[in-house]
């Protein structure tokens, strides 16, 4: 019985840490170059840059990444960018290693597409 309770209390334990724990990509501008969402006239040259963030221990370590969007367009050579879409995903082989490791390893990609003015 009392075997059968310690179970029970790290299953709860560990069911709680899965349920509260997340990974997070926050994505901002450092305005080294100006940037819009909607489309502007004249920014007609397509940019897109893919990266990958790696978070560890079901998603606490590290609690946030951080992107600098503006930055990355601007490494394309972008001076003005607009229209500009972010998407994150995982590519199977993430997943895998995702469920193999139980969370404890959790890569995720994002890539950012964007027209611009280039230099």
């Amino acid at each position: 019985m009392e075997s059968m309770y310690g179970t029970l209390k790290l299953f709860f334990f560990s069911l709680i840490l899965f349920l509260s724990s997340c990974s997070q990509i926050k994505y901002t501008s450092s305005e080294n170059i100006p940037t819009y969402f909607a489309p502007k006239k004249h920014h007609s040259r397509k940019a897109s840059h893919s990266g990958v963030r790696r978070f560890y221990l079901w998603g606490l370590v590290p609690p946030q990444h951080t992107v600098d969007v503006d930055n990355e367009l601007q490494n394309d050579g972008l001076i003005s960018a607009a229209r500009i879409e972010i998407r994150e995903y995982q590519e199977f082989m993430d997943v895998f290693w995702t469920y193999v490791t139980l969370g404890l390893y959790k890569p995720v990609r994002y890539e950012i597409k964007g027209y611009g003015v280039k230099e």
